[in-house]
């Protein structure tokens, strides 16, 4: 089973996606708690490129090449038999990449042009829950944060939660209000999972 957790900067993620891992463990189930960008030599490049504010192409080729490797790891697990949580995926690509191609060409044809890249190695999950969050509220918990991308901004996390918002509807995924308690937000995560168990 692949499970992705996906949101904007701040939506609660990685805790979540964390405290899923340590309940599937509990239930006797292996399990690959991964992220995108992965912490290779590649994922850091990733993160390089976005501190050094590189230009949008390059940022989504870089992203795909890492992904590209990614994918073969989690097909390694699943073959294994683990359950495959990743703290992002390529819709994390299609909305923040997307968000930044929009100033370069229409968001249609750039979502087009990042789905065709991913074509050759696309690995779809079984289940994704998107995290939805006020950014005003997410940017509370970025401010937080000792590194900061260009990313976290207010602005920008806004535009990004909207083009989620129309892949959710595209793809079918899971929402989840994240404006809540965290403990709430778990709860909710953890009975999806149990009803595809």
């Amino acid at each position: 089973m692949f499970i992705v957790l996906e949101g904007i900067d701040g939506s609660g993620k990685t805790t979540i996606g964390k405290r899923l891992s340590q309940y599937l463990k509990s239930k006797g189930f292996g399990v690959f708690l991964t992220e995108e960008p992965t912490r290779t030599w590649m994922g850091m490049d990733v993160r390089r490129a976005i501190e050094e504010e590189k230009n949008p192409f390059s940022q989504a080729l870089l992203f795909f090449a890492d992904r590209a490797e990614h994918v073969m790891d989690i097909k390694k697990h699943l073959d294994f038999g683990d359950i495959v949580i990743s703290d992002r995926y390529v819709y994390s690509t299609f909305a923040y990449q997307g968000a930044q191609l929009e100033k370069i060409m229409a968001l249609e044809d750039a979502l087009l042009w990042l789905d065709r890249i991913y074509e050759p190695f696309r690995l779809d999950p079984d289940t994704v829950i998107f995290l939805k969050i006020d950014p005003r509220r997410s940017m509370n918990f970025v401010n937080s944060r000792d590194f900061r991308e260009k990313f976290e901004r207010a602005e920008f996390l806004s535009r990004v939660q909207d083009i989620y918002m129309m892949l959710a509807e595209k793809y079918d995924f899971y929402i989840v209000d994240s404006n809540r308690n965290l403990e709430e937000v778990y709860e909710d995560v953890r009975k999806i999972i149990d009803k595809q168990l």
